[in-house]
């Protein structure tokens, strides 16, 4: 919870405004009080989207759905301002301070089985009133499932429909979850209540295991998952949770249960759903964190308005190893007392607000560094240097993803197919363009492509896009590359069968039968394939099996200095011996995924560049996982939503691409902010660097190019620095 920004309003309709309680794409939502002083989160649509008369109509269409819905586990539309002729659109709805079942399961692992049981029957009967009111929830995933001193409650309509609308999707991009879609949902086919179904299985999976059970990664490797592969069930072992999943993860809508014939399977398992009164049906630990937070909720005071922030180092804190807290591992990710400063939970264009603790994690620790810890000190706030906008071009409908290439620039929306640009660093001026199916990967001077309509995979020229090799993909779905990854002398990919051709003749180097689910990297001469319970090393020319390593899940392997890194699934950061697979070090609370550049890792003398959910970015000794210094950017706004700080190094440069919208210049020697820039930037990857310099992607679909501050100095060059 933060105090009102300058230009915040004081009332929203009869509601008091007293505080900010987060801020999403499509608006900020606010708590306030009504005359009669009930606390409400209200939300107010940002002032971009109120002058779109399609999408006020579309707003009005949507809170009309929602108030139609009520239930005992439904957070409940209060009232609303949704005429397209009124400004700007609103909505308030029920305050309620608790956990998301996101957080929860985060920070306390998965639920034992009765807890599951009962947030099953609770949800189920939620879904029998959204689709007994003709509506259809479309997002139900654990960011929209919220814990409550009341039981769980599902929120955020901001994407349900009548049931009898048609197919929705955003520029080509099924709206949704990618983790948590139904097949037909993925496929951008026609989504009735079945699909809530399906993704109900896949809520009950994740809060029994604490895992994602279609797996990480791109968008189009979890969208092919959902429409091709099992849901991954290992650590469930009730047979009855097995059966219910089961069934709810039947591929046709028409073999799946309805949200009532769950409720009434339910109550027939002897009885022994727990009640879902109060918190007593949840584990102690969980069960205490909502009824402290309920308690501070009933407390809380008006905040004043916040004076204007334009100082970019009062945005973070940079600590060096002496100064980071000593408090860290696995027991450390759970969280403390909450304090009053809490952030949104659950935000969406139609969200219902839950508080959550400032920061998903504690600050790192220096393992087995063996220095006192002192006080951390603040960096003097000093006014940010204006940043110069160089250009301005407009690339696509949506957020463009960036690589660079050749000394160019390359742009691609973010969606399944879209077209890739290449535009002058200098002018912003195309060069070319083509359709494009999944993400490019770049690897010096050449971008490896797959056309939208056709089953190729191109290698093409970055700077003229020039096509140097093509390669028959096969049409089975089981070797299409979501990830294509690369060597001096091997291009690699696939998803649950491998294959590997010569990155000069395109002639076939092997074909292995490994699953990389979880995560596919190349680099020092071998792949790296991440799948459930083992992590395989393979001759990138052979495809021979050099090493295995057991570890819980390990997600989006990278390969540097020699080096392996990959997380497992408690974000724990494990460095093996790329040539033999033996562990150098690990080191837990890192983070659980390396916010990619160009596929490549963010490595800078010596040191490796990691960010975690809480906003802390990590600057590592590759060689033996020593803190050098840390910085928290932003106060991990996008953990809801399953997005962390972006990072890229070019040039000499750390780019950090923050969930507060804004990007940051750093100097990787100490994390000194250099400059930052507010934009709604790109967080599916990081900001970019060529040609002295840094270009950013945008919400409606720009890519930004940003010069330094006359009174910074420039780094000259814009190559990325190789280990």
């Amino acid at each position: 919870m933060e105090p009102r920004q300058p230009g915040d309003p004081a009332r929203v309709g009869p509601y008091r405004v007293l505080a900010r309680l987060g801020e999403g794409g499509m608006g900020v939502v606010y708590l306030a009080r009504s005359r009669s002083g009930q606390k409400v989160a209200v939300k107010v649509i940002r002032a971009d989207f109120t002058d779109d008369f399609e999408y006020r109509e579309r707003f009005r269409r949507e809170v009309h759905a929602a108030r139609k819905v009520t239930g005992a586990f439904i957070a409940r539309v209060l009232e609303d301002e949704s005429n397209p002729k009124n400004e700007p659109p609103w909505l308030a709805t029920e305050y309620l301070p608790g956990l998301s079942l996101r957080e929860a399961v985060h920070w306390f692992g998965g639920l034992p089985p009765d807890a599951v049981r009962a947030l099953a029957a609770g949800l189920a009967e939620a879904l029998t009133a959204i689709h007994r009111a003709g509506v259809v929830h479309r997002d139900l995933k654990p960011e929209n499932v919220l814990l409550t001193a009341g039981g769980p409650r599902v929120i955020d309509f901001g994407i349900a429909r009548p049931d009898d609308a048609g197919t929705m999707t955003r520029a080509g991009v099924p709206v949704g979850t990618p983790g948590y879609m139904s097949p037909e949902q993925a496929s951008g086919g026609r989504v009735g209540p079945e699909s809530d179904l399906f993704a109900l299985g896949t809520v009950l999976a994740y809060a029994a295991t604490g895992r994602e059970p279609f797996g990480s990664g791109s968008v189009h490797s979890k969208l092919y998952r959902v429409r091709n592969i099992r849901a991954d069930l290992g650590g469930i072992s009730e047979p009855w949770l097995l059966d219910l999943i089961a069934g709810c993860h039947q591929k046709k809508p028409g073999r799946r249960p309805s949200a009532a014939q769950v409720v009434k399977r339910l109550g027939a398992l002897d009885d022994g759903v727990p009640s879902l009164q109060g918190t007593r049906w949840l584990p102690a630990p969980v069960a205490e964190a909502i009824d402290r937070r309920t308690a501070e909720a009933r407390g809380l005071p008006e905040f004043p308005v916040a004076p204007s922030r334009h100082a970019a180092n009062d945005a973070a804190t940079v600590q060096t190893p002496e100064a980071a807290p000593v408090d860290g591992g696995r027991d450390a990710a759970r969280p403390r007392r909450p304090s009053r400063r809490m952030l949104l939970g659950g935000m969406g264009a139609l969200g219902v607000v839950a508080l959550t603790a400032d920061g998903v994690l504690p600050p790192p620790r220096d393992e087995g560094s063996g220095r006192r810890p002192v006080r951390s000190s603040r960096v003097p706030p000093r006014p940010s240097p204006p940043v110069a906008l160089r250009w301005r071009r407009k690339v696509s409908d949506y957020y463009p993803n960036l690589i660079v290439s050749d000394g160019v620039v390359l742009a691609k929306e973010y969606a399944p197919i879209g077209v890739l640009r290449a535009l002058d660093p200098h002018t912003g001026r195309t060069l070319w363009k083509r359709d494009t199916y999944g993400n490019p990967m770049a690897f010096g001077d050449v971008v490896y492509q797959v056309p939208a309509d056709e089953n190729r995979l191109l290698a093409l020229r970055g700077s003229s896009g020039a096509t140097l090799w093509s390669h028959p993909l096969s049409r089975s779905g089981a070797e299409f590359p979501s990830t294509v990854v690369v060597t001096e002398s091997a291009v690699c990919y696939g998803v649950t069968r491998l294959t590997a051709i010569d990155a000069h003749d395109r002639r076939l180097l092997w074909t292995a039968g490994v699953n990389s689910q979880y995560g596919l990297s190349a680099g020092a001469g071998i792949v790296a394939a991440a799948s459930k319970k083992t992590f395989v090393g393979l001759s990138a020319r052979s495809g021979r099996v050099r090493w295995t390593y057991d570890m819980d899940h390990g997600f989006s392997p990278m390969i540097g200095y020699g080096m392996v890194f990959v997380w497992d699934r408690h974000m724990t950061l494990h460095t093996l011996r790329a040539r033999d697979g033996t562990l150098v070090w690990k080191r837990p609370d890192s983070g659980y995924e390396f916010p990619l550049q160009n596929g490549h890792l963010p490595l800078w003398r010596g040191n490796l560049y990691v960010g975690r959910p809480d906003g802390i970015v990590l600057a590592l000794r590759a060689a033996t996982g020593e803190l050098v210094w840390w910085r928290r950017f932003g106060h991990g706004e996008g953990a809801s939503y399953d997005r962390v700080n972006t990072l890229g190094l070019y040039g000499g440069t750390l780019y950090v691409g923050c969930t507060d919208r804004h990007a940051y210049a750093v100097n990787p020697a100490d994390g000194r902010v250099l400059w930052s820039h507010g934009a709604d930037l790109t967080l599916t990857s990081a900001p970019v660097g060529v040609a002295g310099l840094a270009f950013i992607g945008t919400k409606d679909g720009y890519v930004e190019a940003l010069g330094p501050p006359s009174n910074t100095p420039s780094h000259s060059g814009g190559t990325r620095a190789h280990p």
